[in-house]
């Protein structure tokens, strides 16, 4: 299962007809795509052009009709980037039995029939020059998948599969460091550890949080523990997370004391509603699309937490079921009545003498108790 070489670069002359890039890692496949245009845009002298298609808008002919077909006269290359969807939670159960004599089917075949199957050999055995497809199946895919067993099967020397796997700590901090050393700067034993206990396995945070950290200390050579506490973003959002955490545990006691934190360090109380505004439109938002059935938990999660990485493990585990304790515990009535409540206690801070602590710390009261006793939430309480 040979892929392309990140350290070695891609070359013109050693590329394969088709990609496929599966598994949680996805920034390593934007970074072979990445590296894929430069390389062809500079063959073409610019005239290359990326066409992305996704099977969840298209299906693998009209996919095998663009790449059979030249979009202009006398392009040097062209490659086409297609999107897998990322299995939603329960989509495989009984796919095990559907597929054919010879199981090729199997697991993820929604998106891959015994026709695409044909469709998809008849183009590898005879694909046209000059002409890269790369397939993108991201998520925690297990390689009996039937894509992956699938493009395992073509001939060797026509595709590459390549499994991105979540960067060991070694490797990963080996990535910051080239990424520091390009941009002139170098990371302290102290820094590195500190990124990895903040962003966990996330290759595209960590090399994100590198160059914010690269512009940060300016004409300062070195990058230190400190200069990460600085500037990273779970660092300037730490006291939103405590907030969020309080919440989703109906924890009173934790939310009161991030509230007092809060209005001790000179935050306005408008701005705490805001806070409280933004994580009860969370769950709202995640009740929509789960009740739309447009994305899977993980996805919801994944969207709304984008710094809670799956890589925490227990952490992240904690944080996924006491969100989704809240977006399945209220109803969505009771939501907007949350919602409503909030926008009273805005109104009375900023029209009334009343004392900010005690109008935040009663709806935070109300709130707990409403999760933890099950009470009804309503607009007229309070």
């Amino acid at each position: 299962m040979a892929g392309p070489s990140r350290a070695g670069g891609l070359r013109e002359d050693s590329l394969l007809a088709g990609y496929l890039f599966f598994g949680e890692e996805t920034f390593l496949a934007e970074e072979f795509i990445e590296e894929l245009k430069r390389t062809l845009a500079s063959s073409a002298d610019d005239e290359f052009r990326l066409t992305r298609m996704d099977l969840d808008e298209t299906k693998w002919r009209e996919v095998i009709d663009t790449a059979r077909t030249a979009p202009f006269l006398f392009a040097s290359w062209r490659a086409i980037v297609v999107r897998i969807p990322e299995r939603r939670a329960g989509s495989d159960r009984g796919q095990d039995k559907k597929g054919d004599a010879d199981g090729e089917e199997g697991k993820g075949a929604k998106f891959l029939s015994v026709l695409d199957q044909k469709i998809l050999r008849d183009y590898f055995a005879s694909p046209p020059s000059r002409t890269v497809l790369v397939v993108l199946r991201a998520g925690r895919v297990r390689k009996d998948d039937a894509i992956v067993r699938f493009f395992q099967s073509l001939p060797k020397g026509v595709s590459s599969v390549v499994e991105m796997k979540p960067l060991s700590a070694v490797a990963l901090m080996k990535r910051a460091d080239e990424k520091a050393n390009a941009l002139g700067k170098t990371l302290t034993e102290r820094a590195k550890s500190r990124l990895f206990e903040v962003l966990g396995q996330d290759l595209r945070l960590t090399l994100n949080e590198v160059e914010k950290l690269a512009i940060y200390v300016g004409d300062k050579k070195g990058i230190e523990e400190d200069d990460v506490d600085q500037v990273t973003a779970w660092q300037r959002s730490f006291q939103t997370y405590e907030l969020d955490d309080a919440l989703a545990a109906a924890d009173f006691a934790k939310g009161a004391a991030v509230l007092n934190n809060l209005l001790a360090e000179g935050e306005r109380p408008e701005q705490i509603v805001g806070r409280l505004t933004g994580f009860f439109r969370n769950v709202l938002a995640a009740q929509t699309r789960l009740r739309e059935r447009s994305r899977t938990k993980e996805e919801i999660f994944r969207d709304l937490f984008p710094y809670i990485s799956r890589n925490f493990g227990d952490l992240y585990r904690r944080k996924f079921d006491e969100f989704f304790g809240v977006v399945e515990g209220l109803s969505a009535a009771e939501m907007n009545a949350l919602l409503g409540k909030l926008r009273k206690v805005d109104v009375r801070l900023k029209t009334s003498e009343a004392v900010p602590k005690m109008v935040l710390e009663i709806f935070l009261r109300e709130y707990c108790l409403a999760r933890k006793e099950k009470t009804i939430i309503s607009p007229e309480r309070g």
